[in-house]
Formats: C-alpha cells, sequence, structure tokens
C-alpha cells in the first residue's frame, strides 16, 4: 500500500469554509464493549447538529430541524459502529469530525486497523464504487441471506441509495503494520 490512498468522493472541508466544526475522540474498546454508547454519541452530535437546521414550517429548500436530528442520529451511528467494531490495533482511538459548511454537513470518522484488514476494506471500496450501488445492495442482501455473513458494506450502501451521502475513504500507512482509515460521509443538506 502506498503511504496515502482514496477512494471515492474524498474531500477535505475547509476550514475557511465552515460554519460549525467540532472533533471528537473515543476509544474503539469502550464502543463494542456497550454498544449503547454508539447510539448515545450519535444522538448527542445529531441533536447538538440539529440546532443549525430550521423548524420544518420556516425549512424552505433545506433540511427541517427534525429531518437532520434523525438523519444525522442514523448516518453517526452507522460510521461510528463501523469503526468501533473493526479497529483491531493497539491503537484504539476514534476520532469523528463534524464539519458544516453552507451547504453540506462533513462526517468524517477516523480509526486504526491491521494492514490485512485494509487490504480487505479496500476491495470493498473498489466493489462499491466500481458498481452500481443500487444493484450491488440487493445481490449482497441475497448474498447475506445464503450465507448469513456480514461485513458486506452493506450499511455505506445503504448511506449512498437511502441517505444520498456521497462517500469516501482514505486510506494512510502509518506504519507496515496499522492503516489509519478515514470514512467521510458528506451530505447535501441546502439546495445551492
Amino acid at each position: 500500500m502506498d503511504n496515502a490512498m482514496v477512494f471515492g468522493n474524498y474531500r477535505e472541508p475547509a476550514a475557511k469554509n465552515a460554519l460549525s466544526d467540532s472533533t471528537l475522540l473515543l476509544n474503539a474498546d469502550e464502543m463494542s464493549q456497550n454498544w449503547r454508547r454508539v447510539s448515545l454519541t450519535a444522538d448527542y452530535l445529531a441533536k447538538y447538529y440539529s440546532y443549525f437546521f430550521p423548524y420544518k414550517e420556516k425549512a424552505l429548500f433545506t433540511m427541517s430541524r427534525n429531518e437532520a436530528e434523525n438523519t444525522l442520529s442514523f448516518i453517526i451511528n452507522e460510521l461510528i459502529e463501523n469503526t468501533a467494531k473493526y479497529s483491531n490495533t493497539s491503537k484504539k482511538s476514534v476520532g469523528i469530525k463534524f464539519t458544516l459548511e453552507q451547504h453540506t454537513i462533513f462526517l468524517q470518522i477516523s480509526n486504526y486497523i491491521t494492514a490485512d484488514a485494509a487490504q480487505e476494506f479496500t476491495a470493498t471500496c473498489r466493489e462499491i464504487f466500481e458498481n452500481n450501488t443500487e444493484e450491488l445492495y440487493i445481490k449482497k442482501l441475497e448474498e447475506n441471506a445464503e450465507t448469513g455473513k456480514g461485513g458486506s458494506g452493506l450499511g455505506y450502501l445503504t448511506l449512498i441509495n437511502d441517505y444520498g451521502i456521497s462517500l469516501g475513504f482514505k486510506f494512510e500507512k502509518i506504519n507496515e503494520q496499522i492503516i489509519k482509515v478515514t470514512t467521510q460521509a458528506a451530505l447535501k443538506y441546502k439546495e445551492e
């Protein structure tokens, strides 16, 4: 693996364009030992950021407060769950960066995985970005039903197909055994 590899629609949000910018560091072990922490974290961040949105009656050409809270909670929960579940190195840090720009919300969730796990994950990324995501979703549902096996990227496909998320992944080599993975979900919340 090169020092850095990017898949999908990954771009660093510009600090100068941020209406709000927050960072939170968590421990993957603490998250996976009690999964309720994942949903509590997602709900907290979603509620916090929903206050940047107007109530339904005033939400013209933008997401309403209630819609923002529900959508963000699902997205954040899915992303944190994946990072906590697949953090398999001695570096257990899960970083969450939330950037609100004029028309887009950027969620960046980072964690550390082994080089072997990174190889498998990059194969999943290639599969997602080289195929029709709706067809791939159906195919993965059928495969999971037959095999009972997870880890197929269904969560990411749900975010793309059902929530209109633009996904990107960045793999950064820390050393020969450890790779930092940053998953970015960009959500358009307002018409341009």
